[in-house]
């Protein structure tokens, strides 16, 4: 039996339509995209999550390109964005924001007043060396006063028993006292040093009122008074505030 070669038979019709196919299933992509018009791509036209970073030119997408409100909570870094705070204090202040807008609070820190330290040197007489002014709500305020006196005594040309009075007071009400005793002598001049520590807790209400130290000296024998300096500081904090506009 005698083979015919390969090379004398015709290829049939359906062998002839198939590599036609072929070759327009392989070239027809090219050619559609050379050929297709302008803005005949849409939204139809786009499979989901299709265009990616590496489909964008940096930059190509900016505000004018994004529609309102079509970006959220779940599409930013919230590591990099401070979302929209969602709640506040009822008590005390606000001490930070989370990245994801929930807020820390902290108690509120009382109201302080003072009075810097500053050096007197005392007379003959009570002498005031002192004050600082406390506001009061309509209802009242109670504070906790603190007042502390360095006193700093020199001998002068004889030797001497020396005694430094101080008073802490709101105007003519509640007081508090304290002293200090020294005796200065011998064959060289002397110098004393020491602290008189005064508290007061007070309450005040309607107008602000005035907290003072006022001091006072004296020496025995009192032929020659001595060199006394007193630097007062008084500190107050407020406890309580009863007001209710």
């Amino acid at each position: 039996m005698r083979l015919r070669p390969l090379a004398r038979r015709r290829p049939s019709a359906a062998l002839v339509v198939s590599f036609l196919a072929l070759f327009v299933a392989l070239g027809g992509a090219g050619w559609a995209a050379l050929r297709i018009p302008p803005n005949s791509v849409g939204t139809a036209q786009l499979q989901n999550f299709s265009v990616g970073n590496a489909k964008l030119k940096p930059n190509a997408v900016g505000p004018a390109k994004i529609m309102p409100g079509a970006v959220g909570a779940r599409q930013v870094d919230s590591s990099q964005v401070q979302l929209r705070v969602t709640s506040s204090c009822l008590l005390g202040a606000v001490q930070s924001f989370s990245a994801s807008g929930d807020v820390t609070c902290t108690p509120a820190l009382p109201s302080e007043y003072g009075a810097l330290p500053r050096a007197t040197t005392l007379g003959a007489g009570p002498q005031q060396v002192a004050s600082v002014s406390l506001p009061a709500g309509q209802m009242g305020s109670t504070y906790l006063v603190i007042g502390n006196v360095r006193i700093d005594e020199a001998e002068g040309t004889d030797p001497q028993s020396v005694a430094v009075t101080c008073s802490m007071s709101l105007g003519g009400g509640a007081a508090t006292d304290g002293a200090f005793d020294a005796d200065l002598g011998g064959a060289n001049p002397t110098n004393a040093s020491g602290t008189i520590p005064l508290v007061l807790p007070i309450s005040i209400s309607g107008s602000a009122q005035t907290v003072a130290i006022g001091c006072s000296v004296t020496a025995s024998p009192a032929g020659h008074a001595p060199s006394v300096t007193v630097t007062p500081s008084i500190h107050a904090v407020q406890t309580a505030v009863n007001d209710d506009n």
